[in-house]
């Protein structure tokens, strides 16, 4: 990779406060003779004779990469080969920091990062190794598991047919759904919604005759605390989507559809009667906490296990509280449909060009899909994070009885950390409650979700440099002015019977037909 410069003092001095140390420790050595021959069998989970270290770059969930952590400390025991973060534990900001360290080109040894598209073009231009040739011949597990599992795969294969990155890669689907207060059902007489006409008659009963038992009109029947992110979902109520969507191989834009008409026009509807939370495109993240904490938030989409939990925080002070997952309704064309599931890959790591000892880097790569390496990063570290009980892991109570949440204790060790891996579905089952696996379950055995290649609502494909550009360009342009017309319209400071015509100009001028091309030729790639 050609080293670009920073042109300015103030971007030097910014990048030496934020990257600790350079890439290729000096003591990283191979266990491998010249001629590629390995000099001597080593036992167990062993990667080299002598110790090993090397640098990476990571920034996740806000915590910079900490060789200190349990999961990071008995891999180096187990591996002899040991891993330094590059960035002070004061960096925030990931995508800066990344930028920062391309354009110094002072590269560690691995970089994890949160989008396997920009590594892939990282590697492209050279800064990251193609991994095709050392996967086959010195990582067996995950050449393994790339065979068995074809969906892995395709996540790690660039459109060049390379792998410059290997997938943090989800085997659980189902991330969010619908929360109801079965509570304030029981209490109204009411069972859960089947329909949408059923889930209205629930919200407006909801809204109306005050189920709280508080005497005021304060009930917010569906509130979210995503601010506009999830009302999202509603669309799909009337089979359509404020975004991209795919519809019997063709890629459709959804508010060009004529369900979007028909979704906005309830929603407003919806919105006029106080069933949407008026304060739902600005009342932010802490709007569940404070909504069910105040005894008035009836229902909303959210994650699982998250939301769940509440069943254990608030019966204490709202007696008989019990907020359960329950199955989409069905549409307007009586199909159930969850399109916000799990994206496949959360980022990912890969072994970059400055890596004097890129062996030993695939190894260790490797290591992390071996049972025991698959055990580590999934539960941590047997005696403090788990112990076995009839062969399966078992949180301890350093994680379930902690101040911290049993999620948060088990990052704070180093679980789950972003490398390429597989998260298995057992890790989380295991700190959920089981109202959480319940619904989980529900969504995922009973085929409610569209997959493939949605998530989030969002398509997750995979472009060619010069379409990648300009998608990006066209989308985000598109996106603001699609969700900012649609805010107008359900809080109804304007008419979508007055608006739509000009609405559909504007997205023309802004090369929506463009765009919806590019969507199209990367799913026919992806479908392949």
């Amino acid at each position: 990779m050609n080293k670009k410069v920073l042109s300015l003092v103030l971007a030097t001095s910014i990048l030496s406060s934020i990257l600790l140390g350079g890439c290729g420790t000096k003591n990283a050595t191979s266990n491998q003779s010249k001629d590629g021959e390995q000099e001597k069998q080593l036992e167990g989970s062993l990667i080299s004779e002598e110790p090993v270290q090397l640098t990476i770059f990571g920034l996740y969930n806000n915590l910079t990469f900490d060789s200190e952590w349990p999961v990071f400390k008995e891999a180096a025991k187990n591996t002899n080969v040991s891993l330094k973060g590059i960035l002070s534990k004061s960096s925030s900001d990931e995508a800066t920091a990344y930028n920062l360290m391309i354009a110094s080109g002072d590269m560690p040894d691995i970089v994890s990062y949160k989008s396997v598209s920009d590594l892939e073009k990282l590697g492209r231009d050279g800064g990251l190794i193609v991994l095709n040739d050392l996967i086959d011949e010195y990582a067996p597990n995950l050449k393994a598991y790339m065979e068995k599992n074809p969906k892995f795969k395709k996540e790690a294969l660039a459109l060049d047919g390379n792998i410059y990155a290997i997938p943090k890669y989800f085997d659980v689907e189902p991330a969010e759904g619908y929360f109801i207060r079965k509570d304030w059902l029981d209490k109204l007489g009411l069972e859960v919604p089947q329909t949408i006409e059923e889930l209205y008659t629930v919200l407006k009963a909801f809204k109306e005759k005050d189920p709280n038992g508080n005497g005021k009109a304060d009930e917010v029947p569906y509130f979210d605390r995503v601010q506009a992110g999830n009302i999202f979902d509603f669309f799909y109520l009337w089979d359509s989507s404020n975004d991209f969507i795919p519809r019997d191989g063709k890629i459709n834009y959804g508010p060009l559809e004529p369900e979007f008409k028909v979704a906005i026009e309830n929603l407003r509807k919806w919105y006029d009667e106080g069933l949407i939370d008026a304060e739902i495109f600005t009342r932010g993240l802490g709007s569940r906490d404070t909504l069910l904490a105040d005894n008035v938030g009836g229902f909303t989409h959210d994650w699982f296990g998250s939301t769940a939990s509440y069943n254990e925080k608030l019966p204490d002070t709202i007696p008989g509280f019990e907020f359960i997952p329950m199955a989409p309704p069905e549409n307007l064309n009586g199909e159930r449909k969850e399109y916000t599931i799990r994206p496949k890959s959360g980022g990912g790591w890969g072994i970059t060009s400055s890596c004097k000892d890129p062996v030993t880097a695939i190894k260790y790569f490797d290591y992390w899909f071996s049972e025991e390496g698959d055990t580590l990063i999934n539960f941590g570290v047997e005696g403090i994070d788990y112990e076995l009980v009839d062969g399966k892991p078992v949180y301890t109570d350093h994680v379930m009885k902690s101040d911290k949440t049993p999620l948060d204790v088990l990052r704070s060790d180093g679980v789950q950390y972003r490398i390429g891996t597989v998260q298995n579905f057992e890790y989380e089952k295991g700190w959920s409650n089981p109202i959480a696996i319940k619904g989980m379950e529900m969504y995922s055995e009973n085929d409610y979700i569209i997959r493939e290649p949605l998530a989030g609502g969002a398509l997750t494909l995979k472009y060619d440099d010069e379409d990648e550009k300009e998608y990006k360009k066209i989308s985000s342009n598109v996106k603001a002015y699609t969700n900012e017309m649609i805010q107008k319209w359900i809080l109804g400071s304007s008419n979508i019977e007055d608006d739509y015509d000009g609405f559909v100009k504007r997205l023309k001028e802004l090369d929506i037909d463009k765009a919806t091309e590019i969507n199209q030729k990367a799913y026919d790639k992806y479908m392949k």
